[in-house]
């Protein structure tokens, strides 16, 4: 087995991953750029209509992750990734030809969003145990680090061309080719089912194997603190990112063009994070997680105290890096830590608790950018980001939990 990136590569199904990955996060990067300014762009598209579109989103995505979590280690994790995916894609795609053919509302945006979060439900606990079905437990980081590098390679492409799209042809476009990379992606992945084995049946309930899953969460301390603060620093990061960022560029910084620069720059700092954590393993990973999540504040306080977009995307630069750089090493340790039969599970249980929070900060955060402005509500922002990074080093199995 080689080692490093190229012992990823020389590997036919974490291949496949990376490729399909990569294709998927092209149009991840167009998503984040029209759905606000299609949504923004409709009669009645209003900030408090763009919070409610996410709130939809959001709701079910955390509302069903546990059960996703359920789902995820009792069926091949690339049948439930790859399957999801191309259900997503059929949904994404119709609301593009809405907007193409001048049927897009306000409706199909809430109504697609929230068949797509009770998907990515289902999507995010199996995803984040896939890798260690298909990778050599020699290369599991790297694994994940590689990923990572193509997604955010991906995600520029679609960052730079998603503002130009937008800006020239129309929301609908951009988000039409959204949903065809996720058909492809997902075709992809579902190829791999046969290489994804499963647990060995269990004939526990549902409700049994949630039990048994919150009492692996919760016998690690350290994941418990840091899935906490993930609560409230993955609230107010997407309603800067999906609300609060978007309409900042519409009002004070010229619209899509701007945004998508912004998102590229961030994508540009995620690729030096991932590929950072590809080569640099600490001794103490959380620490160190969570010392890279502070360049956070950062980006919320210049959002809303600069109209330079220079100045914004060089804060989203770092930005990126840090967000990335966490979750290699977040993931990688649990990965390390964590029982691979109860896999799907505790990341559920991650993913449900940094999720929980946000469809009620993000359908809020448009009425209170109303209200308030965009000033004031990022300012806040940033005392809350401080207080959520920092708490965590209060508990002493965040300082030293080690690498294996």
């Amino acid at each position: 087995m080689n080692s490093g990136f190229k012992g990823v590569w020389q590997t036919p199904t974490l291949r496949k991953l990376v490729t399909a990955r990569f294709i998927s996060n092209l149009g991840n990067g167009l998503g984040p750029i029209a759905i606000p300014f299609g949504v923004l762009g409709l009669p009645h598209g209003t900030p408090t209509a763009l919070s409610l579109v996410w709130f939809s989103t959001m709701l079910p995505l955390s509302g069903f992750m546990l059960i996703g979590g359920v789902i995820g280690d009792k069926f091949p994790r690339a049948q439930m990734v790859g399957g999801t995916d191309i259900l997503l894609g059929f949904l994404v795609l119709t609301n593009g030809l809405a907007l193409i053919t001048g049927h897009g509302s306000v409706l199909i945006f809430i109504v697609v969003g929230a068949i797509s979060g009770f998907l990515n439900a289902i999507w995010y606990p199996s995803m984040g145990a896939l890798t260690t079905d298909l990778a050599d437990e020699k290369i599991l980081q790297e694994s994940n680090s590689a990923i990572g590098l193509a997604s955010h390679i991906a995600l520029i492409i679609g960052s730079s061309i998603g503002g130009v799209l937008v800006a020239t042809f129309g929301a609908g476009w951009a988000i039409a080719i959204d949903g065809l990379t996720f058909l492809i992606a997902g075709l992809i992945v579902f190829s791999l089912r046969k290489q994804t084995p499963v647990a060995k049946p269990t004939s526990e309930s549902t409700l049994k194997e949630l039990r048994h899953g919150w009492r692996e969460f919760t016998s690690h301390k350290w994941i418990v603190a840091i899935v906490a603060a993930s609560t409230i620093l993955y609230a107010c990061e997407r309603s800067i990112y999906s609300v609060i960022g978007p309409i900042v560029a519409k009002e004070n910084l010229g619209g899509p063009k701007p945004w998508s620069l912004i998102l590229v720059f961030m994508s540009l700092g995620s690729v030096l994070g991932v590929t950072v954590a590809g080569k640099f393993k600490p001794k103490y990973p959380i620490r160190l997680a969570m010392f890279a999540q502070f360049p956070t504040v950062i980006w919320a306080l210049s959002l809303g105290n600069s109209k330079s977009v220079l100045l914004i995307s060089i804060s989203a630069f770092v930005f990126g890096i840090a967000l990335d750089l966490f979750y290699v090493l977040w993931v990688t340790t649990i990965q390390q830590h964590v029982a691979k039969e109860s896999m799907s599970k505790v990341l559920a249980y991650d993913a449900w608790g940094a999720t929980a929070l946000a469809p009620f900060i993000m359908g809020v955060a448009g009425p209170t950018v109303v209200k308030f402005g965009a000033q004031r509500t990022l300012d806040i922002l940033v005392v809350v980001l401080l207080l959520a990074i920092s708490l965590p080093f209060l508990v002493k199995e965040v300082r030293d939990i080690k690498v294996n």
